[in-house]
């Protein structure tokens, strides 16, 4: 085994002192001279033809300095204007309760806060449907005119897949689907000695992430050039996306990410494009900061999910078949996770016949965005919980019936595609020699409550984008790198490791910069559990690069060849001879200063990422259930993870960590609840529950290293497979418990009294 000494350790992050001393930047931060505050006017409609909308008072309150509504927007083709991107201002329909129909701009933002009261807009309201099984029907009303062309690039930067959703060629509220089959499935359920057939659903639910969308931009009317300080996951996406929408040169337009508050896939591209034309407009900067309940009405959260799945298995706990239909809700446009719905929830097991249908179905909510592994928690729900009950029919350990058919490397997905190397089953070894699984039934419980156990797995393909780097030396033996993924997780943190570790050099020698679309190599979105996997590897090539360049000229100063010298503890040698030898910041002297012989030392990293490395975990959670009021409480937590190589295990623990605490949130609290209007009615954090501190149990983290072919090191991305199997795993604990089967997430006690038969 290779022995390292950065990478592999557990380090600090780098930036981590700026954040908990408050001197960070967010985009809220930003002021610039002579700023304009946006408020945006909501529709309290969730489906209404706006007849009209007079701004005669708002535009004389004092403070307001222009009122922007879809007349004074810009044209943009007809067949785009199915995507929400090109919406940003409703013009004759509103399609959801919360859409912008109109942007007020003041000199402050309680100016135009104020302002928003005096717009008297004019509706006539429309038929609407929320539930996507209503959205079916034949004699369903349409959410919205009929679809057009649909933009899924946003999609594609959180998991890239060589499959295409089928659009629908008539009018209608399901936009678009996917089919996969292998083998026979009727025959399959024939020779099955059990066969569990459920229905599932979970909720539309709120990334969670402590800082709302926010976004200055500021044009430049003489040199008609572009800025924008934002909160986003991907500069550079937001760059080609405004550069496509307002048809303005690329070298036209700066994005700078900013410190970024959280955004776990729902801070790719929303606010930014709105605040560009609005400074175009105006020749002003303008700054659009959402409230918490803006973002929480009005922003992108991952829609609810309904699954309809029948499994069959085998005496010997072998599966034999899988049928299902995936039903989600992508809200009033298109982008709910369709494809890699339908691929995960035939494709942690090797079912030899399957029928697959995934379907996304248009209502009248607002539309949904990724949240971490998209759509992936909501199909995980359903196979692990029936994986679960099979087992249980059958009188079978779970884990063993996991163990048996799990996915392995050369195993096909449903869409054919072949799994590379994955260590779903190492993961399950670590979970099956864990405490909680190990003694699972030896704690007894709270007098009242009843204790279980459940376990489940979960996995994510990972999205690919080509990454560049630069690594820079500087005059006193320091090197800076220069990267342009927007750090969230702390992989700039990494990314130093491996710098420290390629050029020998002692960590607080490197200096990693994020810079922005006009100063930085590109990028892809810091989604999908890429940037490690992707941008890791162009951090690694350029500091290659800078070795080669430095051997090239120790070699020439000390007359040797390059294979001759030895490079250690920041000294070059011929052959550890010491007389023969160049200190690292010798070298940097010689490159940088007047007069100097060599050029300066500069290296580039650039990698085209075509082979995913799919990442999976196993996860165990103890529980107790109060039998008189349903209530749940989370006991103890195992994860286990498969990072490929754990470059900052610090780092990979607490994004497990972090993962498991979001899946703890979906199975027993986070449900965005609409009222019979479509209207939400939790749209403040004292009303949407989430896992707090005394919620979360000690979690205890697993890190397995099964090395991936192309990560640097064989890293693999470890941001998504932890969010996955949360609610699957509470669910069978739950009935290991109490010996009944909730089949709706949240798992509320009021769903839970009613499984038991006490409501």
């Amino acid at each position: 085994m290779t022995t390292y000494t950065t990478v592999g350790k557990p380090i600090p992050r780098v930036e981590g002192t700026h954040k908990v001393t408050g001197n960070s930047t967010y985009a809220a931060d930003v002021q610039l001279p002579g700023m304009l505050h946006c408020k945006l006017l909501r529709s309290p409609y969730a489906h209404a033809k706006i007849v009209s909308i007079d701004t005669t008072k708002a535009a004389a309150h004092a403070g307001v300095e222009r009122i922007v509504t879809a007349d004074d927007l810009p044209e943009f083709e007809a067949r785009y204007m199915s995507n929400r991107a090109y919406n940003l201002l409703a013009g004759e329909e509103v399609v959801f309760h919360g859409q912008p129909v109109a942007a007020v701009l003041a000199t402050d933002a309680t100016a135009a806060e104020e302002a928003l009261e005096l717009i008297d807009a004019v509706y006539e309201e429309l038929p609407a449907v929320f539930d996507p099984l209503d959205a079916m029907r034949d004699d369903a009303p349409p959410a919205r005119a009929p679809v057009g062309e649909i933009d899924r690039s946003e999609s594609k930067g959180h998991v890239t897949v060589e499959v295409e959703e089928e659009q629908s060629d008539k009018p209608s509220n399901v936009v678009s689907q996917t089919k996969f089959s292998r083998g026979d499935v009727e025959a399959g359920f024939a020779e099955s000695d059990v066969v569990v057939e459920r229905t599932w659903r979970s909720a539309m639910m709120h990334q969670g992430y402590i800082e709302p969308h926010a976004t200055v931009a500021s044009y430049d009317p003489i040199s008609e050039e572009l800025t924008i300080w934002t909160a986003t996951q991907g500069q550079f996406f937001v760059r080609d996306q405004i550069s496509r929408m307002l048809r303005i040169p690329e070298t036209k337009i700066r994005v700078i990410g900013t410190e970024l508050g959280g955004g776990f896939g729902g801070k790719i591209f929303l606010t930014q494009s709105l605040a560009a034309v609005l400074t175009r407009i105006t020749s002003r900067p303008v700054k659009l900061v959402f409230s918490r309940s803006d973002d929480l009405v009005g922003a992108n959260p991952a829609g609810q999910c309904v699954v309809d799945l029948k499994t069959g298995m085998k005496n010997d706990g072998t599966v034999t078949a899988l049928q299902t239909k995936v039903i989600y809700n992508s809200g009033a446009y298109p982008g709910a996770p369709v494809v890699i719905g339908a691929i995960l929830i035939g494709g942690y097991y090797k079912f030899p016949n399957l029928e697959i249908e995934a379907c996304e179905v248009l209502t009248n909510k607002v539309s949904v965005g990724a949240i971490r592994a998209p759509g992936a928690h909501n199909v995980t729900l359903a196979i692990e919980s029936q994986m679960d009950m099979m087992a249980r029919e059958l009188e079978r350990d779970p884990l063993d019936v996991r163990m048996q058919n799990a996915v392995e490397a050369g195993d096909e997905m449903p869409s054919k595609a072949v799994y590379s190397s994955i260590g779903l089953k190492e993961c399950l070894k670590a979970v099956q020699d864990s405490e909680i699984w190990r003694d699972r039934n030896e704690r007894p419980a709270t007098p009242g409550k009843r204790r279980g156990v459940g376990i489940a797995v979960g996995g994510w393909l990972g999205g690919l984008q080509p990454a560049g780097a630069h690594v820079e030396l500087n005059g006193d033996g320091t090197l800076n790198v220069i990267v342009g993924s927007n750090d969230i997780t702390g992989t700039n943190t990494s990314f130093a490791q491996i710098v420290a570790e390629e050029l020998a050099v002692p960590l607080d020698m490197v200096n990693v910069v994020t810079g922005d679309t006009k100063t930085a190599p590109f990028a892809g979105m810091s989604a999908g559990s890429k940037t490690l996997f992707t941008v890791g590897r162009a951090v690694k090539a350029a500091a290659e690069d800078v070795r080669s360049q430095l051997l090239g000229v120790a070699a020439e100063r000390l007359q040797a060849k390059v294979e001759e010298l030895e490079w250690k503890d920041g000294v070059i040698s011929v052959g550890g001879d010491a007389e023969k030898s160049i200190k690292f910041r010798q070298l940097a002297g010689i490159t940088t200063g007047f007069g100097a012989q060599y050029p300066p030392v500069i290296g580039r990293g650039a990698i085209s990422a075509r082979q995913q490395a799919p990442g999976f975990t196993a996860q165990v959670a103890e529980v107790e259930v109060d039998e008189e009021t349903g209530e749940v409480t989370l006991l103890r937590w195992g994860i286990a993870q498969d990072a490929g190589f754990a470059i900052n295990p610090l780092s990979v623990a607490g994004q497990m960590q972090g993962g498991a605490t979001q899946g703890m949130g979906i199975a027993l609290w986070e449900e965005m609840l609409h009222d019979e209007g479509g209207r939400l009615i939790n749209d403040g954090l004292l009303d949407y529950r989430m896992p707090t501190a005394l919620d979360v149990p000690n979690i205890e983290t697993y890190i397995v290293e099964v090395p991936s072919e192309d990560g640097p090191y064989g890293a693999r991305g470890v941001g998504e497979p932890s969010i996955i199997p949360g609610a699957a795993a509470v669910g069978n604990a739950i009935e290991d418990a109490i010996g009944v089967r909730v089949a709706e997430a949240p798992f509320t006690p009021e769903r839970i009294l009613r499984a038991m038969g006490k409501i």
